[in-house]
């Protein structure tokens, strides 16, 4: 764990906030104390690094055209995406590879580009050394990651999950933002999709990649949480109000693949105020300087357990 603050010191409460950090907060105020006030952070892991690459991986497969989104045009993506993440500091004469040149120059990893924002280079060498940590250059655990998100490329076309071949999306990465009252919301929306039904009617989808297990249906709903929270933002900042919230699970059969969410008027308005009695629960957190703790299941997996009052 890397304490960004001096010892004892403390961040101001943001006035920006993210999808994951409200997430954080409904999980465990203290979590949220821990890595928003504090400043701590978590070490990457296998699963999130597999994630991480996924997401690099299948952003870049739509830039190639229709007919050339196949498997094996996706599955050679993945170890130059690695290289990627691992080394985003090449120079321009140290890289041959024709699909590691052409994703560089789709991210601007390159260190010609970086150095141009010393702020930006820091972060992103710190996070290479993050995964270079975890998955040192041949070892077990680089090979798994590799070969962990080429399986999942191979079942997403195998199972047909979705046919990349038959539609473009209108956006990846894309952030929105509004403002909610006192609260910046902000977030970036992994891909959004516009379909046109007929001329002046069209349907819009947001869809989010899960490399994880598709949830059992009693766990569905929170899944939903940071989509809902996108599709707030998307008409509030842009008038688009989405048709279907998508959750694309490339591990799972093609029954189960896709768990999507129909949005209404209902729906948003219970998001926005969902949101903002949230950020009323975490101003009066930071007011008091009490951040409780919310005992749960996913405390096993909580990376600051031995610190943590509840478990101490």
């Amino acid at each position: 764990m890397t304490d960004v603050l001096p010892p004892g010191e403390r961040r101001p409460l943001p006035t920006r906030l993210s999808p994951s950090r409200a997430s954080d907060f409904k999980r465990c105020p203290k979590l949220f104390e821990y890595k928003t006030i504090l400043g701590f952070t978590t070490p990457n892991t296998i699963a999130t690094a597999r994630g991480t690459l996924f997401h690099l991986v299948f952003e870049h497969l739509f830039d190639f055209d229709r007919v050339d989104r196949t498997v094996e045009n996706a599955q050679s993506l993945v170890r130059p995406g690695w290289e990627l993440l691992v080394r985003p500091d090449k120079a321009d004469d140290e890289v041959s590879d024709p699909i590691e040149r052409r994703l560089r120059d789709a991210s601007g990893l390159w260190i010609e580009v970086l150095e141009a924002d010393p702020r930006e280079l820091s972060s992103t060498l710190e996070r290479a050394a993050d995964y270079r940590a975890l998955a040192p250059m041949g070892s077990k655990a680089e090979v798994e990651i590799v070969t962990q998100v080429e399986k999942l490329v191979a079942n997403y076309f195998a199972k047909e999950i979705e046919r990349v071949q038959s539609f473009d999306p209108h956006g990846r990465e894309v952030h929105v933002q509004a403002q909610l009252e006192d609260l910046t919301l902000h977030g970036f929306i992994d891909r959004l999709d516009r379909q046109e039904l007929s001329p002046g009617e069209e349907r819009w989808f947001i869809s989010d990649y899960k490399t994880g297990k598709p949830p059992q249906p009693q766990y569905a709903r929170e899944s939903f949480f940071g989509m809902r929270v996108y599709s707030l933002l998307l008409e509030e900042e842009r008038g688009i109000r989405p048709y279907k919230l998508r959750l694309v699970y490339p591990s799972a059969d093609r029954s189960s693949g896709i768990v999507d969410e129909v949005v209404d008027e209902a729906l948003q308005q219970n998001t926005r105020g969902h949101i903002l009695t949230l950020w009323d629960d975490i101003k009066a957190c930071d007011e008091s300087e009490r951040w409780p703790t919310k005992k749960a299941r996913l405390c096993n997996w909580c990376h600051f357990q031995n610190q943590c009052p509840a478990f101490t």
